[in-house]
């Protein structure tokens, strides 16, 4: 896969999961994730390949608020109120978990290009299409 990418030449594996790629390849497997300019990815059902995929497509930072309520203690006429405290917290989170990945619908795929921000789109189903009609066979 490096030698091919090297040439210009760029090929389109198609692999059911990590497990066979390693495998196939042992060490060597990294190779083809690393020198693949597209990713394309569907119906992943084991946690390995989805946990590849969710570190592969990375963290976003995400903002929030807690927001504390303290009741005053005491007695008679110097006794504290309710009182609230907002506090904001910034935290990293994965883009997509492996368990978004894996409850993935039947008719999205995941879209990894190199050099792009990850893309979860439709999958393009040829028989289903208008414009896909007779331009397949049936069989």
């Amino acid at each position: 896969m490096g030698l091919m990418a090297g040439y210009g030449l760029q090929l389109w594996p198609i692999l059911q999961d990590m497990h066979q790629l390693k495998a196939t390849y042992g060490e060597r497997a990294g190779t083809f994730m690393s020198n693949a300019g597209v990713i394309q990815t569907f119906g992943v059902n084991d946690h390995a390949t989805a946990d590849m995929l969710s570190r592969t497509i990375g963290d976003t930072t995400i903002e929030y608020d807690t927001v504390s309520t303290s009741r005053g203690t005491g007695w008679g006429e110097n006794r504290a109120g309710p009182s609230e405290s907002v506090s904001g917290h910034v935290s990293a989170r994965r883009l997509a978990t492996p368990d978004e990945i894996m409850r993935m619908r039947p008719d999205q795929l995941l879209l990894l290009r190199q050099g792009e921000h990850p893309l979860a789109v439709e999958k393009i189903r040829y028989y289903d299409q208008r414009e896909f009609t007779g331009l397949f066979d049936p069989a």
